[in-house]
């Protein structure tokens, strides 16, 4: 499909994309919290995670064709592909040891867990497939993706960071992020997503693609799902 170039940004379609954002987000989140609250009946039980993951993928797609703007944060060949690999794996070299390290003592100084023995984790295949079909691919593919990209077109200031040039978007999303966790399901600790929110912003600006925040994403939760039930 081929799309005309966006039109200049006026102060009319700011305001027009800002709306779109804020009521799309909504809604969404609206539905997904009543999905939630109505978990215990079968069917919505047994599907809720397929219906939200094609929420947050589809609508964008038809939001975006019918603004008649690209699916501008895929990678857009192989080689980009792999060069998406290569920064999640830089990425988790670097900050996952440090991380884990961390979230030992926190386990230990505010938990009082006692030690640490290594979970079994025999179906870690079907663990991470779940976690790239029904929760990173989607909610990427929303947030860094399409609600990000769209506060970029909107906020156009940038300020230099660790090489990459950042803006509002960057911060806008991770907070945004956090707070539609909380909206759908509260949990006392949702405020910390901010911060692992940030890292897949990052990454999606250093490599212009969704690629490298979704296999970001996945590994963070098979890994803290792990390492949780691995305290005693």
């Amino acid at each position: 499909m081929v799309y005309p170039t966006n039109p200049p940004l006026t102060k009319g379609r700011s305001s027009g994309l800002i709306w779109e954002l804020a009521v799309v987000t909504v809604a969404l989140l609206i539905v997904s919290h009543a999905l939630f609250a109505f978990r215990n009946v079968a069917w919505i039980g047994q599907t809720i995670s397929a219906i939200v993951a094609v929420m947050f993928l589809y609508v964008p797609v038809f939001v975006l064709w019918r603004r008649k703007r690209p699916v501008d944060f895929l990678d857009r060949d192989v080689r980009s592909f792999f060069k998406s690999c290569l920064v999640f794996l830089i990425a988790a070299v670097v900050v996952f040891p440090p991380f884990l390290a961390a979230a030992h003592f926190w386990q230990i100084m505010v938990f009082k867990k006692t030690a640490f023995h290594a979970a079994s984790f025999p179906n870690i295949g079907n663990a991470m497939l779940f976690q790239l079909l029904l929760i990173a691919l989607p909610e990427e593919f929303y947030f860094r993706g399409y609600f990000q990209s769209t506060i970029d077109i909107v906020c156009k200031k940038r300020i230099r960071f660790l090489g990459i040039d950042v803006g509002w978007g960057f911060l806008v999303t991770a907070a945004v992020f956090a707070v539609a966790h909380t909206i759908v399901a509260y949990q006392w600790w949702h405020f910390s997503i901010f911060f692992p929110a940030l890292l897949f912003g990052y990454l999606r600006l250093r490599t212009g693609s969704i690629t490298a925040p979704v296999l970001f994403h996945v590994a963070s939760n098979v890994l803290m799902d792990w390492f949780a039930r691995s305290y005693s």
